[in-house]
């Protein structure tokens, strides 16, 4: 067991992580501008598997188990969530294209809040 200062310190810069992606991820689309938000063949790919191709494939999942309906229905909605917020930073990290995942992380955060409920009203 670690000690409660280092555990209290592990404890605040886990819980920073995530607003300090968000703010990598602003700094990215800012650079790049507005124009970047565009629905490109690659993007559409993208979100079309993330939407679509996602939540089918676990709906055939889950649907032949006994688990509860409500469980089934909150794996299938959380197959379509939004492009990991760190999924930037890893990219930055690693030498990839940081700022074609910061589009990506903006774009199917902002699909989520259409497909999201339409997915809720299928389901329900």
């Amino acid at each position: 067991k670690l000690p409660h200062f280092l555990l209290s310190d592990l404890i605040y810069l886990g819980n920073i992580t995530i607003p300090l992606s968000m703010i990598f991820i602003g700094s990215s689309i800012s650079k790049l501008g507005l124009s970047k938000l565009r629905l490109g063949k690659d993007n559409l790919l993208i979100l079309l598997g993330r939407f679509v191709v996602a939540p089918l494939l676990m709906t055939f999942m889950v649907m032949p188990t006994k688990l509860p309906h409500l469980m089934k229905e909150v794996f299938i909605i959380q197959s379509a969530m939004p492009v990991m917020t760190n999924a930037p930073v890893v990219s930055k990290l690693y030498g990839a294209d940081a700022d074609y995942a910061a589009v990506m992380v903006t774009e199917t955060t902002l699909m989520t809040l259409v497909v999201i409920p339409i997915l809720m009203v299928l389901l329900g």
